[in-house]
């Protein structure tokens, strides 16, 4: 369990004889290094769970879960006051079962799309109740591939939910490949679609999550270091418009190298 940023530090340097394995490991710890020096791992950690870092957002993984689902299309501040709302409403999720629909989709209206979301919640819920006895840690078991296809089975549940599961509420190395992780690592490997890349492209996101995951040690914090890192690079640096001249990686950026070949070849032809 991760309970500081100085934590955070020490995790990854003492993954120093994996920097050597190939040229994306030493690249990729590289950067979330420096990228450590910048950001705050502890005060960046939204979703209520097992081993978050401030004991009061300890919760069991079902709440992980119904976090995940309220996240979907809203603001990080919309989300946080959902998930608040949904946790001091609903104590277990028995409680949720013994609600209804109007009334969960009150308590989490903040969070958008409330009738939609609610709905998913009790289904969700109900399965869980149904193949898992009302308990979703009986949902993992030691194969990250066949928890993760448990968890795709279930209702609301997609590949970057199922793996935002995987990776913080059950504590499971799978590499979680939101948008800003998407962008930020196809720049940082200079993928061919680095200038256009294309969320929607299934193709492009599981290359870059099998890529992330070859360079990196199967360890569930540094895949929660390193997905939380690298989201902070492409939130406040590496954005759709990059901030190529604010960022302190370009150095290890292969879409930034090529972009000052580009530019200097333009230069040399005026």
């Amino acid at each position: 369990m991760i309970n500081s940023d100085e934590d955070v530090k020490n995790i990854i340097e003492k993954e120093r004889d994996f920097f050597n394995k190939s040229k994306d490991a030493k690249k990729i710890l590289t950067i979330i290094l420096r990228l450590c020096e910048k950001y705050s791992f502890v005060k960046n950690q939204t979703y209520p769970r097992p081993s978050h870092p401030l004991e009061e957002k300890r919760k069991d993984p079902y709440y992980t879960l119904i976090a995940i689902i309220l996240s979907l299309r809203t603001t990080l501040e919309n989300e946080t006051r959902a998930v608040q709302n949904f946790m001091n409403r609903y104590k277990s999720i028995e409680d949720v079962l013994n609600s209804n629909e109007s009334e969960l989709a009150e308590v989490i209206k903040i969070a958008g799309m409330p009738q939609k979301k609610a709905n998913t919640i009790i289904k969700l819920s109900q399965y869980i109740q149904q193949y898992y006895n009302g308990d979703i840690w009986n949902a993992k078991t030691d194969s990250v591939q066949e928890t993760r296809e448990r968890l795709l089975n279930m209702p609301g549940v997609g590949e970057k939910s199922a793996d935002c599961m995987l990776e913080l509420g059950f504590d499971m190395p799978s590499m979680v490949v939101d948008i800003n992780v998407f962008r930020t690592a196809s720049r940082i490997f200079g993928e061919k679609w680095a200038n256009n890349p294309d969320f929607s492209n299934k193709k492009q996101i599981k290359s870059i999550k099998d890529r992330l995951e070859n360079s990196l040690p199967r360890d569930y914090l540094t895949y929660q270091i390193a997905h939380t890192m690298i989201l902070l690079q492409g939130k406040h640096i590496c954005k759709s418009k990059c901030k190529c001249e604010n960022c302190f990686i370009t150095d290890c950026c292969d879409f930034y190298r090529e972009k000052n070949k580009e530019e200097k070849q333009e230069e040399l032809e005026l």
